[in-house]
């Protein structure tokens, strides 16, 4: 009987699809889930629990031998919300960056959902990315409008990395329609483009990037962006300048900066960022903002960590900049969906925990 049986898996083994002899797919992920008492320092406005599922992920990738040094390669990545929210984080569902292309000794050229180049060379200093406290809210947004995001996942990309040269890669992408309404035509005068440049070699990192993003006939903005980085040692320290300018209804040009540093003890990372939104041109002025974040993270093996982080955002008068991303409507949502007041100084504190696989 045993025999028979070792027998029927050996044949089915054999006589399996051909697809799954040669195929070379990846499957990984990320599992974030964080518990936040949230303070949205606005009159009526009770401190809010909220349990958030941060970017919690599935992806599957692979790739193709194809000869000659070319392979074909592919990503499908989509969102989890572990938190149940659905309509957050684009609801469980929802694609990250997923798309289909080319790899060689010219570079890596692929389309269609991916992270800007702008916006990666951001990732690349942030201690809180994809928290409640994540650098985006404060460097990533404008006080014009809730969609002025400078640091988008973006559809209908094409997307150039080149080959590493002893430590330095540029990218490009173009992307073809950025309007953010769903029920408009794609229209190619709605295109954008953005750039990068990283060097990292030893315990360097150095890079520039530009954007410019034409969002509707007559919204359009654009931004440059300079990071660097220093490890030495269990430290690791990083700073981020950039300049934006963004046209709607009124022109605003701001600058914005950050500093972020942290240092490894064994299992433990202690880590903290200060980020700084000045204020812009705009007429009403008194429009800036600033945020501090510490935070401790407990390792509990590579691949599982426990953590704690409190974060403050300091308004002036006329700014509403609050927690998270900074995407929602013009009154700056904070991370537990509650609208703050210009002026507002929202805070939190949380615990979470995170698994990748």
């Amino acid at each position: 009987m045993k025999k028979s049986l070792i027998a029927l898996a050996v044949a089915g083994v054999v006589s399996a699809p051909a697809f799954a002899a040669t195929a070379n797919v990846d499957v990984y992920g990320k599992m974030h889930v964080s518990v936040s008492s949230i303070d949205a320092d606005t009159a009526n406005v009770p401190t809010d629990t909220s349990i958030s599922s941060n970017a919690s992920r599935i992806g599957f990738k692979g790739a193709e031998d194809l000869g000659g040094g070319l392979a074909a390669i592919w990503q499908y990545e989509t969102t989890i919300n572990l938190d149940g929210n659905n309509a957050g984080n684009g609801g469980t569902g929802s694609m990250r960056n997923s798309f289909i292309g080319v790899k060689g000794g010219f570079g890596t050229v692929f389309a269609g959902i991916h992270d800007t180049p702008m916006k990666l060379l951001g990732r690349m200093l942030d201690n809180f990315g994809d928290t409640l406290a994540d650098s985006r809210g404060i460097l990533g947004a404008t006080s014009l409008n809730g969609t002025n995001i400078f640091d988008p996942r973006t559809n209908n990309t094409i997307t150039y990395v080149s080959p590493d040269f002893s430590g330095l890669s540029v990218s490009g992408a173009y992307m073809t329609d950025m309007n953010e309404a769903s029920n408009v035509v794609d229209n190619n005068d709605n295109d954008a483009y953005s750039v990068n440049a990283v060097y990292k070699n030893g315990p360097i990192l150095l890079g520039a990037a530009y954007e410019k993003q034409n969002v509707t006939a007559t919204t359009d903005r654009d931004m440059w962006r300079l990071a660097a980085g220093y490890t030495f040692g269990n430290a690791k320290l990083g700073a981020l300048y950039q300049s934006s300018e963004s046209t709607n209804a009124a022109t605003e040009e701001r600058d914005g900066w950050g500093v972020f540093g942290s240092y490894a003890m064994g299992a433990i990372t202690l880590k903290a960022n200060y980020l700084k939104a000045n204020e812009s041109n705009l007429a009403a002025g008194d429009d800036g903002a600033n945020q501090w974040t510490v935070g401790v993270d407990y390792a509990l093996s590579k691949r599982t960590t426990v953590y704690a982080l409190y974060a403050n955002v300091d308004n002036d008068s006329n700014a509403k900049y609050g927690l998270g991303t900074g995407v929602g409507s013009t009154d700056r949502v904070s991370g537990g969906g509650t609208a703050i007041s210009g002026g507002a100084d929202p805070s939190l504190f949380g615990i979470g925990m995170t698994h990748t696989f």
